[in-house]
C-alpha cells in the first residue's frame, strides 16, 4: 500500500472515531467540556471588525452561493476537462451531502448557541452544513481539479487556497455564535467521511463508463 493511502486511509479512520466520540458528546452531555472551554472567546465580539469579516465569509459557505456555484463548477468541469463523471458526481455529492446533514440533524437535534437567521442560523445545530458541505463541495472541485492540472504551482495554490477556504468557513460558524466548536469539528468529521466515500463511488463507476478528457493549461 502506498504512503498516500496509509495517510489517507489514517484520515479516514480519525475522522469516523471523531465523528462517532462528538455525536455522543452532543447527544448525551448537555455541553461538552470542548463548548465550555471554547464558548466564552466569541462572546463580545458581535460588531468587531473581526466579526464582520467573518460573517462575510460565512457567505460563502451558504446555500445560497454554494447552489449556483457547484452548478458553475460542474459546468466548468464539463467543458474544459470533459470528464461528464466528474461534473455529476460534483453536483450530485454536493445536493446529497445537504441532505445527509439535515438527517443527522433531525437525528441528534442539538440547539444552537443562539440564532441568527440572515446568516442561515436557524434549526438544528449539529454537525455545521456549512463546515461540512463546504467541505463536499470545494473537496470535490478541489480534488477532480487537481486531476487534470499541469503545473505543480497551480496544484499547490488550489490545494493550499481551497483548505484555508474550507477551514475558515467552518470557523466562522463558531466566530459569528451559529454553531458550538463541536458542530464544525463534527461538520468537518462527516464532510470527510462523505468525500472519502464519493471519491471511492467516482472510481468504481470509472471502471463502467470511460469518459473523456483533457488536462487544464495552468
Amino acid at each position: 500500500m502506498k504512503k498516500r493511502t496509509y495517510f489517507f486511509v489514517s484520515f479516514l479512520l480519525l475522522a469516523i472515531l471523531s465523528g462517532v466520540f462528538i455525536t455522543l458528546e452532543v447527544t448525551f452531555n448537555e455541553e461538552p467540556i470542548l463548548d465550555r472551554w471554547t464558548g466564552p472567546a466569541v462572546q463580545g465580539l458581535d460588531q468587531t471588525f473581526l466579526f464582520f469579516v467573518f460573517r462575510w465569509l460565512t457567505e460563502l459557505g451558504s446555500g445560497t452561493f454554494l447552489t449556483p456555484f457547484t452548478i458553475v463548477a460542474a459546468l466548468f468541469l464539463l467543458l474544459y476537462t470533459r470528464d461528464w463523471l466528474a461534473a455529476l458526481m460534483l453536483a450530485s455529492g454536493t445536493l446529497i451531502g445537504y441532505r445527509v446533514n439535515h438527517w443527522i440533524k433531525l437525528a441528534v437535534e442539538r440547539d444552537r448557541p443562539r440564532l441568527f437567521s440572515a446568516a442561515e442560523g436557524v434549526g438544528y445545530s449539529f454537525p455545521s452544513g456549512h463546515a461540512m458541505v463546504s467541505l463536499i463541495a470545494y473537496g470535490l472541485l478541489i480534488y477532480f481539479l487537481l486531476k487534470y492540472v499541469k503545473s505543480q504551482k497551480a496544484a499547490l495554490f488550489i490545494n493550499v487556497f481551497g483548505i484555508c477556504l474550507i477551514l475558515l468557513i467552518g470557523l466562522s460558524r463558531y466566530v459569528i455564535r451559529v454553531h458550538y466548536l463541536t458542530d464544525v469539528l463534527g461538520g468537518y468529521a462527516f464532510g470527510f467521511i462523505f468525500i472519502s466515500i464519493w471519491i471511492g463511488f467516482y472510481h468504481a463507476l470509472q471502471h463502467f463508463v470511460k469518459p473523456k478528457y483533457r488536462r487544464l493549461r495552468l
